[in-house]
This record gives structure tokens, sequence and C-alpha cells, in this order.
């Protein structure tokens, strides 16, 4: 079982020297420090990838794991998986203990909760633009644009990119339409 000690300093935290000299009070022989304001080779990922099962990462807080909730669940899940375990030095928690496997189970619950949260309020959202007449999607294109996406690609001969910038809408869009058949297109375009 190793102790790999994980910094991570933010644009409000950007000095590391009170999480490094806590990990290594606790004993962290390697410790990591991805600072995100100017972004290196370390983030958790890649100090994720040297450790081996049973082997501890070792933070100050919490936060340093995840930006949101439900990303912090995401990571103590893979932990889990892997079977990693977390000591955070602030909260008490040391999921080699009873109490520390609990976490895990709470973080995986709180993970799910979230998820469920985060479709019901979009579903909520997009019943009450509907309600109000709002439709989701792409807006429509009206036929003049199509005509002009068709004419600068098949009689000016130009790049998609260009076409795209001009008319102001997607490159995936102006291939939508260039792509059309030639009675689809005069359908759309209303020149029976």
């Amino acid at each position: 079982m190793n102790l790999f000690g994980y910094i991570r300093t933010t644009i409000t935290d950007g000095d590391p020297q009170a999480q490094l000299a806590q990990l290594t009070a606790y004993g962290c022989a390697k410790i990591f420090h991805e600072d995100c304001v100017n972004p290196g080779p370390v983030t958790l990922e890649t100090v994720l990838a040297e450790m081996q099962a049973g082997d501890v990462i070792v933070v100050d807080q919490l936060q340093r794991l995840g930006k949101s909730t439900r990303q912090l669940a995401e990571w103590m899940m893979i932990l889990e998986e892997r079977q990693l375990n977390l000591v955070c030095l602030n909260e008490q928690i040391d999921t080699r203990e009873a109490a520390g496997k609990l976490y895990f189970q709470w973080m995986n619950h709180m993970a799910t909760m979230e998820r469920a949260l985060l479709k019901e309020r979009t579903l909520v959202g997009l019943n009450k633009a509907r309600q109000q007449g709002k439709i989701g999607g792409r807006p429509k294109i009206d036929p003049k644009t199509v005509e002009k996406i068709r004419f600068l690609f098949f009689e000016k001969k130009e790049s998609i990119q260009t076409i795209a910038t001009l008319c102001q809408v997607s490159i995936g869009t102006c291939y939508k339409y260039i792509h059309l058949n030639e009675e689809d297109a005069q359908l759309l375009l209303g020149n029976k």
C-alpha cells in the first residue's frame, strides 16, 4: 500500500505549500501537483493511472477531487471500482475503515440522486417551454438560406467552411442541405 498525495491549486488557492505540508506530515512519499491555472501533465487521471489496488490517494480537502458533487461522486465510484482508497485529512475520511466504506456507498447514492434530479429538472424545463409555445432543437432555416447554400456550393464552388460562415450556419447544416436529392430540395424551396 502506497500513499499518493494529490494537490490541486486553483485561481483562488494558488499556493500549494499548505497542502504540501499536510500531505508530507501524513507520510506521502509521492506527491502530485495539478495546477488548474497553468495546466501541466499532472491530472487526477494521471495520478490514478500510477496507483495499484490497495493504494491510497491523500488530499487535504474533499473539494480537491471534484468541481461538483456529481463529479466527486463519479471519482468515488472509480476509486471503488479500482479498489483504491481515499484519505481526506480535513474531513477525516479514510475509506480503509468501516465508516470510510460507508462514505463510498453514500457518494454512489448521491450521484444516482443528482442524475435523477438533473433529468427531472430538464424535463420540467422542457415541459414549461412547450407550454409557452417554445420548441427545442435547432432553429428552422428559411428557404432563401438553403438556396444560397446550394448555389454557393454547386455554382460558385465555394468551400464548406466559407459557405457556413457566409450563411451563418454550421458546417453540418451545410452538408445536410447540399446532400438533399433534387426532388427534396425542390419541395423545400417551393419550386415544384
